[in-house]
């Protein structure tokens, strides 16, 4: 169960077993009558009809678009050292499994069944996976126990427990102990990763410090090619700045670190990216109350306005794009209290990066980064704007923290090939 995103799935498995057989019995009913193709068919085990073609595929689960980006590179590197084997990716959310279609080699992707007994027993017994893989922090105790009794082995992946999931997990230590126990080999982020699952109850002998799956996406293009599509949008001759996957609050503190930047630099644009679909109308209502010029990326008729300030992308995917024409990039997230996002896609492309000091999720990446030199932690909108004003001024001292970052990445990209042999020992334990 994702902690992140499911606080109370813990809470709510337990509700389940205590409602044990009416609970089996509604899915059971409930199942025929659900329109084919739908999200809720497929979350109550309504299989969708490329996955019953598959032949005992290696079932990867990665929450959404985050867990799933971090994943293609072991997609990668199982398409292609079995390539007789299918791949089926799982996602929890629409917008993961969008990006699981676009974005990786499956074979099939779907949404992932609810945590429920009949429910994934059902799916495991039709899919009949060589391996089961969960990305990140995805622990259903349901969907490991059905592993079990199906004998898929089951690894978890790039491995991450936050302090706040630790928390809540500590809750329910007798349910996370005895499906921990049953997961084949843990390969973590962190050592304090490894800390936390080793005392919800993983056994320390499966228990190893691989690293983050996210430090091995190294970009194809080089970071220095902006692609056309960026011109396409951004014209020639401004200068961006990015903040990404921004949260309530974060956005008026970009504002106000940008408002003397734009006096100082006629021709700088910022894209506002918020994180939340159903946040674009509300942050474009904000920046336009706020008496700056703004436009949104889904109404641009050709490049944005030589006059707009803010350009906020309220388009899906179209991010990493873009990314490489910034100077400077700043993480949502991260001034809030939600741990932080993807830190390492701007270094990805040889940019600086700037985040706050709420990185719990993303630490790993966050202190790599850090001390390579690589990115700035703020605490304020003037500090924000102090970074900027910098990068601003100097664009050879970011070119210079962007190819730090690159380096910092390459060096670990290793992760991948490490996670790989894990996930190999699993499946093959004669290899």
């Amino acid at each position: 169960m994702s902690a992140s995103r499911n606080g109370g799935a813990a809470a709510a498995y337990l509700a389940y077993d205590a409602a044990g057989v009416p609970l089996r019995l509604a899915a059971e009913l409930l199942l025929p009558l659900l329109r084919s193709g739908s999200p809720l068919a497929e979350r109550c085990g309504r299989i969708p009809p490329p996955v019953l073609t598959l032949r005992h595929p290696v079932w990867v689960h990665a929450a959404s678009v985050g867990e799933v980006l971090a994943a293609s590179v072991l997609v990668d590197r199982i398409r292609q050292e079995w390539p007789e084997r299918p791949v089926l990716v799982s996602t929890t959310s629409l917008s993961g499994r969008d990006t699981a279609r676009q974005r990786l080699a499956a074979s099939a992707v779907m949404l992932l069944p609810l945590d429920v007994e009949a429910v994934v027993d059902r799916v495991m017994r039709a899919v009949a996976p060589c391996a089961l893989v969960l990305v990140e922090t995805e622990i259903w105790p349901a969907l490991i126990r059905a592993a079990v009794r199906h004998d898929v082995p089951c690894v978890l992946v790039s491995g991450r427990v936050s302090a706040r999931a630790a928390a809540r997990y500590a809750w329910v230590r007798w349910l996370m102990r005895a499906a921990l126990v049953q997961v084949r080999a843990f390969a973590m982020q962190t050592d304090t990763d490894a800390q936390r699952i080793i005392a919800l109850g993983a056994p320390a002998n499966r228990v190893e410090v691989i690293g983050s799956l996210k430090f091995a996406r190294l970009p194809r293009a080089h970071p220095d090619a902006a692609p056309a599509g960026a011109t396409q949008v951004l014209g020639d001759g401004r200068v961006l700045l990015v903040a990404a996957s921004t949260h309530a609050g974060e956005e008026q503190l970009v504002l106000e670190a940008c408002v003397p930047l734009w006096r100082e630099h006629a021709d700088l644009l910022l894209l506002l990216a918020p994180r939340r679909p159903e946040r674009f109308d509300e942050v474009s209502a904000f920046v336009a109350q706020a008496g700056v010029r703004v436009q949104r990326r889904s109404t641009l008729d050709g490049r944005v306005a030589q006059a707009t300030q803010v350009l906020v992308l309220d388009t899906l995917g179209e991010l990493p794009s873009l990314l490489p024409a910034a100077r400077a990039v700043f993480v949502g997230g991260t001034l809030v209290p939600m741990g932080g996002h993807n830190v390492l896609e701007p270094a990805l492309f040889g940019r600086p990066v700037a985040f706050g000091p709420r990185t719990e999720n993303v630490a790993a990446a966050a202190d790599a980064l850090l001390e390579a030199g690589a990115a700035d932690r703020v605490c304020s909108a003037d500090e924000l704007r102090s970074v900027w004003r910098r990068l601003l001024q100097e664009p050879a001292v970011a070119d210079a923290m962007g190819a730090r970052g690159r380096a910092a990445i390459a060096a670990r990209a290793a992760v991948a090939e490490r996670t790989f042999d894990v996930l190999r020992r699993c499946i093959e334990p004669g290899a």
